[in-house]
């Protein structure tokens, strides 16, 4: 069977493709790149490499001739998904698993906008596919993981409101389980257990193995707390967005129930401390 995971450089894509190597070694496994320089170490890994981009219809018809089965990997960009869709179809592909988000009724940072247009987009082609929804990265929260372990405290302004998290890892092991099954249903919500911010840092605290100063600030001096110890523009804007998007609530966050996810794995998802320190780690 001919496997291909697209944005095969990425994270999820690369960490995919490694679960599905691991799982079923004798299939023909192709990884989607944008460029020949992005696909080296695929090749090194033993993939095959097509080169594509969502955005050139063309390109997406030439990369996915004599592709079975597709574990289609989401863009952000709007308006350029349904290339791979058509692509898809015009070559036979016979599946595709879509990572899609969970709770896409939700405002979701306006995400929720492409995937329910991508989504319909696969109904209409007929081709029988899977939406992932998945829900938030832990890795998402690094920037706090990282303060705590600098200064031994853990600011946050975001009292109320859960959300749900996993490794991204855990999320790409459940596409590359449900791409080679075949068989699931339209929908699998993959979605960690709700916990809230104060919740996070009792568990980032087990996963220090250290009292930490808990401390509740507002959002300016929480930007001011993370700049002061060098933690990245990028992680702090990241933790600042998702504390706000949590407090604002309304979100479908609350309905998260690990059940499916970990039913998807075969497995328990990553106990919170020990996901912190795989974050840590590998920062």
């Amino acid at each position: 069977m001919n496997i291909m995971v697209t944005g095969a450089n990425g994270g999820y894509g690369s960490y995919a493709l490694d679960y599905l190597k691991q799982f079923s070694p004798n299939d023909n496994l192709f990884g989607l790149v944008r460029s020949e320089a992005k696909g080296t170490d695929l090749k090194e890994k033993g993939v095959n490499v097509r080169i594509g981009d969502y955005a050139n219809a063309d390109s997406m018809k030439k990369a996915l001739k004599g592709i079975d089965r597709l574990l289609f990997v989401s863009s952000s960009i709007p308006n350029i998904q349904n290339n791979v869709i058509a692509a898809a179809k015009e070559n036979g592909v016979k599946y595709i698993a879509y990572t899609s988000i969970y709770q896409p009724d939700y405002s979701q940072f306006g995400l929720e906008i492409n995937h329910k247009q991508t989504e319909q987009w696969l109904k209409d082609s007929g081709i029988p596919h899977t939406f992932l929804r998945d829900s938030w990265y832990m890795e998402l929260n690094q920037g706090l993981f990282e303060y705590a372990q600098k200064t031994h405290e853990f600011p946050y302004f975001s009292e109320d409101g859960p959300l749900s998290f996993a490794l991204r890892r855990e999320f790409a092991e459940a596409g590359a389980r449900v791409i080679l099954d075949g068989n699931y249903g339209e929908i699998v919500n993959l979605a960690g257990n709700p916990i809230t911010f104060g919740q996070l840092a009792l568990v980032t605290q087990d996963a220090l193995n250290e009292k930490l100063d808990i401390k509740k600030v507002t959002e300016s001096e929480f930007v001011s707390d993370m700049n002061q110890v060098n933690i990245s523009a990028q992680l702090t804007t990241m933790s600042e967005l998702y504390q706000k998007y949590a407090l604002k609530g309304n979100n479908g966050e609350d309905k998260a129930d690990s059940t499916e996810f970990e039913k998807v794995l075969g497995h328990p998802l990553t106990e919170l401390p020990v996901a912190i320190n795989e974050i840590l780690n590998n920062k």
